[in-house]
């Protein structure tokens, strides 16, 4: 196996993990290792994309690159920018890493989707510089006046940085992040945003997310979130009409919400264009995920990334196994459909395998016997493993797995065809 010591170079690294790798199956990986179905995930890519261009409404779309951290998927994410060139990420690493497709033209601009550390100003500003001087914009999300004055006292002070171009984040309810539009500090903001005579800032757009959308059960849940996102961002356009005319992207969306953008609300998103630019962002999409299957919007064939382990022990008394993937290998989320993993090929209810406890470094694989309100839960439990056999389970939360790991293995026709390195860090 290849070690990464500090005289070893990822690009370096990808290419011994592919001499060794490349071509051979799932069950000559090492244990535990991420790895992603590209067929899967090129067809989720593609979904989406043909949803949004479905309502021939001239809609933008915005991937968040936060799920998989790679160049190769937000690639497939934009459709190699033949139309769409706008990503959100979460960290400045992950800003970092998606430069390249700034140099050549296929992202035109990029935010930054939590409201900056007054602390990583000086770094953003050395981006914005970098990303200005190939055509493109760095986009901040600001959430208060304290915010906005921090930006607008750092520019007087460096005049030939751009002028900070920004979203407002909109709460509509999920209390994550965001002002509520009913605050009146939110239309404050919003003055301050559109008035700024020294050009210190310029307000890109109003920018909502309704997290509370991973709790749908179907289309009509997510529907009703949809249209909570879709009211949150058109009365933020509203209170901006008070004080300018100037039209700004409206940007909304979540998986699940992204997922049922259809005919059926394309008057929604209609009306929404007399007041802006709409857009729709999501990011789990591409991998999706168990928490992704439990909104009923996706089934378990949709999952692209999926942990390998192998099995160390049985324990006939207790009739249950151990694997060699923990808290470390898949992190300890819990979701509507039990168990921190599912084990690929199980059902999703009745008698069947499921991981159910985990240490640091090994979970433990027990029988269950329960109902799930998911479309796909028939079938039992038969499987038996021997010890040193391979099992693939598939996490709750893909986001929060994949950075478990320094590198993901790219699987087609069930052979390893690359080598993915994902950005990690801050």
């Amino acid at each position: 196996m290849a070690s990464l010591d500090s005289g070893t170079s990822l690009e370096e690294y990808k290419l011994e993990l592919l001499k060794q790798f490349k071509g051979k199956p799932i069950s000559e990986l090492p244990t535990p290792s991420f790895i992603v179905d590209m067929e899967t995930v090129r067809a989720n890519c593609k979904r989406m994309l043909d949803r949004v261009e479905a309502l021939d409404l001239n809609l933008r779309f915005r991937p968040h690159i936060k799920t998989h951290k790679t160049i190769e998927i937000t690639q497939l994410e934009l459709g190699n920018g033949e139309k769409h060139k706008s990503v959100v990420a979460s960290t400045i690493r992950e800003i970092r890493g998606v430069f390249p497709l700034v140099v050549s033209g296929m992202v035109d601009n990029v935010l930054y989707g939590v409201p900056p550390a007054k602390s990583k100003i000086p770094t953003l500003a050395e981006i914005s510089s970098s990303m200005a001087a190939h055509g493109a914009k760095l986009l901040l999300m600001i959430d208060s006046l304290d915010q906005l004055h921090v930006l607008e006292e750092y520019r007087s002070k460096n005049p030939d940085i751009p002028v900070w171009s920004i979203f407002l984040k909109v709460d509509i309810g999920d209390h994550r992040a965001g002002q509520e539009v009913t605050a009146s500090s939110f239309e404050t903001l919003i003055e301050e945003a559109v008035s700024d005579q020294k050009g210190y800032v310029s307000l890109f757009g109003l920018y909502v997310h309704r997290g509370a959308s991973y709790d749908s059960s179907g289309a009509y849940d997510a529907r009703a979130h949809l249209q909570l996102e879709v009211q949150g961002v058109k009365t933020a356009a509203m209170i901006a009409q008070k004080y300018t005319s100037s039209r700004f992207v409206l940007s909304m969306g979540a998986t699940p919400t992204a997922q049922i953008v259809d005919k059926e609300v394309e008057d929604w998103m209609k009306d929404l264009q007399s007041y802006g630019d709409v857009e729709i962002h999501a990011g789990n999409y591409a991998m999706l995920d168990i928490q992704q299957v439990a909104t009923g919007l996706v089934t378990v064939s949709d999952v692209a990334g999926k942990v390998v382990a192998e099995v160390l022990s049985y324990y006939k008394d207790r009739d249950e196994y151990l694997v060699d993937a923990g808290v470390l290998a898949l992190a300890r989320e819990p979701g509507r459909i039990p168990g921190i993993a599912l084990i690929d090929g199980q059902p999703l209810s009745g008698k069947r395998w499921v991981l159910t406890r985990v240490s640091q470094e090994h979970g433990i694989i027990s029988r269950r016997e329960d109902a799930v309100n998911v479309a796909e839960s028939t079938g039992s439990a038969t499987e038996s493993w021997g010890i040193g056999e391979k099992v693939l389970l598939l996490p709750q939360h893909a986001c929060i797995t994949s950075s478990m790991y320094q590198w993901y293995f790219a699987i087609e026709n069930g052979v390893v065809s690359d080598v993915l390195i994902p950005w990690r860090g801050w």
